[in-house]
């Protein structure tokens, strides 16, 4: 039962950060060497003429995914970027979500109960004010 908790939770926060969850490997290769690890992901044209950046992850050498970033307009613009903070558990405590214009545009934070699984999602503005909580309920049956 309690195998199957802790599954649970980590399929929570892994669709909480949606880089590990599509390439769990990445943050298995920068733990795996002790290293920061930066992923450029690029876009190419089908002639593979022209190519520009798309998507960057970064890892650190815990192998948790800290920065993420999205390009618009041939690589030109930043469309978004994320940075995401955990706590001595390892856990994801805080995500700050930036705007095209690299500014806060929210904040979220994740509490967890005593067992270690990801019980609430809490959504903040970029000022500090709570707009609203997503509540995780797990059934066991």
């Amino acid at each position: 039962m309690k195998r199957l908790h802790i599954i649970l939770t980590l399929l929570l926060l892994a669709v909480t950060v949606s880089a590990s969850a599509d390439y769990p490997e990445r943050a298995t290769h920068a733990k795996a060497r002790g290293k920061k690890l930066t992923v450029k992901e690029w876009k190419t044209t089908p002639d593979g003429k022209n190519k520009w950046v798309d998507h960057i992850e970064i890892y650190n050498a815990q192998g948790q995914l800290i920065e993420e970033r999205e390009y618009s307009d041939y690589g030109r613009s930043l469309s978004w970027r994320s940075e995401y903070f955990y706590n001595d558990k390892g856990q994801l405590e805080k995500e700050i979500l930036y705007n095209e214009r690299n500014k806060p545009s929210k904040v979220r934070k994740f509490e967890y109960d005593s067992s270690g699984a990801c019980v609430r999602r809490l959504n903040y503005s970029a000022n500090g004010v709570l707009n609203s909580y997503r509540q995780f309920e797990f059934i066991y049956e």
